[in-house]
């Protein structure tokens, strides 16, 4: 009974035995303005002149221990939608960040993702799997940091995003019913 008991307390940490920190997985999120892409035919900067487009459909991560702190496993899925029929193959970048609690990035990746058009296909869904390494000596600290998944957006890229934000929607004014007084029937036998 007594050893029973020593065994029991040498688990939680006496007797030399170590208990684990709890593992804090670091929230994973997109970044702002950046989920969606419109890729333009030459010269076009509007809506009508988008020759394809890629949205983040999706982002699922979860962490586990590793040597070194620990290991964010991420999958995203792409929709990519094409307006162009000649259309076959290309590619687009996205990039992975970890901020930490000061909104301070201490790291960016940044990958490719090609993508193939079957003749008949204008949209399809294509996914991507990364794994980030956070080095932290306590994994219960994985919360106070983020993963920040975004496209990689050139400037008029961003501005057309952020632009389509700000769209103002159109407002009907609600239509009012006036009561009329009822016409009198005109009686063509009368004359005047």
């Amino acid at each position: 009974m007594i050893m029973a008991a020593a065994f029991e307390l040498s688990g939680c940490g006496w007797f030399g035995g170590s208990k684990e920190a709890k593992l804090v997985c670091p929230p994973t999120f997109t970044a702002p303005d950046a989920d969606k892409m419109a890729v333009f035919n030459a010269g076009g900067t509007a809506l009508n002149d988008v020759r394809y487009g890629v949205e983040i459909a999706d982002i699922a991560s979860k962490c586990d221990r590793a040597d070194k702190g620990l290991t964010v496993d991420t999958k995203v899925s792409f929709r990519v939608v094409s307006n162009d029929k000649t259309l076959r193959t290309g590619s687009f970048q996205y990039f992975v960040s970890v901020a930490d609690g000061y909104k301070n990035i201490l790291t960016k990746r940044t990958y490719t993702v090609p993508f193939e058009f079957d003749a008949r296909m204008h949209d399809l869904t294509t996914h991507d799997e990364l794994f980030e390494n956070l080095p932290l000596r306590d994994v219960s600290t994985g919360g106070n940091y983020a993963v920040i998944v975004g496209l990689q957006l050139t400037e008029a890229q961003l501005q057309f995003n952020r632009a389509a934000a700000r769209r103002p929607t159109i407002a009907v004014p609600p239509t009012v019913s006036v009561a009329l007084p009822p016409q009198q029937p005109k009686n063509s036998a009368s004359t005047p």
